[in-house]
């Protein structure tokens, strides 16, 4: 599914094929709307078992848009299966539905949480689950099927997430003067948090990243993942917006962070230019320890599945552990496939 304003039928077609499945192992199951009237979208929540210790399985159902359509016709290569989405997350999403009835027929108690809007943030997903009460914070954990092979999230940074828009006066290039130009007026927003970027690259994460690369535990602030603006090439730009995509490390103060951004934006509103910025995304980093009990029943398994020990890791995105860790929840990533798959033409 497209994360770009999907059309709510491939969101329908999806939960069908989920909970037909679910219907054939005999779980329990529950749609619960947690979209809008613009943007309407639906969450899964499905128990196996019974008891008073609650285990969460997290996994979503939505991904990132696809990079052509033969990204649609899924394959077997080397044994693996390649398509949209196999890696993040279809494959932990078929993961966690099997092992809640095995799991339930050992006499643990599971909750199935399955939900859209991940990629895009998870305010119409795992948030709205959360505001709307439908998450039991007295679960003793909960394990998100991220595509982790080899390591365990325990950790991942926040996201802080503007859209940032500056206005000008449309001219005719003859006439240019007559003409404020926004993407010249955007490039000097861009210098003053040029300069933010740059000090943020010496605040250093002190959790390990799988990555050996000797940036990857730099705070993060990326300009311009998104940009658009003007009509034409001989009109002067009435208009040109970029995104702003701030990722605090777990240890940062995360509202710190965001004032940090806003205070920047301000100073150049100050100084005359006209920018205004619209909130994309706020999500909060997230911390979960490596040595409780959760943490160790999780290594264990893993350990006696594969013979190798995993690590523990920091999450170089957002998670949505920090759902559950925000309501006290144990809360810890790791599913098939490896964040190097993920997101590509070439995902498995």
């Amino acid at each position: 599914i497209p994360t770009e304003n999907p059309p709510g039928a491939a969101y329908d077609a999806c939960v069908e094929r989920i909970v037909a499945e679910l219907d054939r192992l005999g779980l329990k199951r529950e749609l619960v709307a947690t979209g809008t009237r613009e943007a309407p979208r639906t969450a899964i929540l499905a128990r196996a078992g019974d008891g008073d210790r609650l285990l969460y399985l997290h996994g979503h159902y939505d991904v990132v848009p696809a990079f052509g359509p033969e990204q649609f016709e899924p394959r077997i290569e080397q044994g693996r299966l390649a398509g949209r989405g196999a890696s993040d997350m279809k494959g932990g999403l078929a993961t966690i539905v099997y092992a809640a009835r095995l799991a339930a027929e050992q006499g643990a108690h599971v909750g199935l949480v399955i939900v859209p809007d991940e990629e895009t943030g998870g305010r119409l997903g795992a948030e709205r689950l959360a505001a709307l009460g439908r998450l039991d914070p007295t679960a003793v954990g909960a394990i998100v099927a991220e595509p982790t092979w080899g390591t365990i999230w325990h950790a991942c940074r926040g996201a802080f997430t503007l859209r940032v828009t500056v206005r000008g006066q449309p001219a005719h290039v003859g006439l240019h003067y007559e003409g404020r130009n926004a993407f010249e007026m955007a490039v000097q927003v861009v210098l003053a948090l040029r300069a933010l970027q740059e000090a943020l690259r010496a605040r250093r994460s002190r959790l390990t990243f799988a990555s050996p690369h000797p940036r990857a535990a730099e705070s993060i602030m990326l300009i311009g993942g998104l940009a658009t603006g003007g009509t034409n090439f001989n009109i002067v730009p009435a208009e040109f917006s970029f995104t702003v995509d701030r990722r605090p490390n777990p240890e940062e103060d995360f509202d710190q962070a965001k004032r940090e951004l806003l205070a920047a934006l301000e100073a150049v509103r100050g100084q005359g230019i006209p920018v205004e910025w619209e909130l994309l995304q706020d999500a909060r980093s997230a911390l979960s320890e490596t040595d409780g009990p959760l943490a160790r029943a999780i290594a264990g398994a893993i350990e006696r599945v594969s013979g190798s020990r995993p690590s523990f890791t920091c999450c170089p995105g957002v998670l949505e552990i920090r759902v559950y860790r925000a309501l006290g929840v144990p809360a810890l990533a790791f599913g098939p496939g490896l964040i190097d798959r993920m997101h590509g033409p070439d995902e498995d």
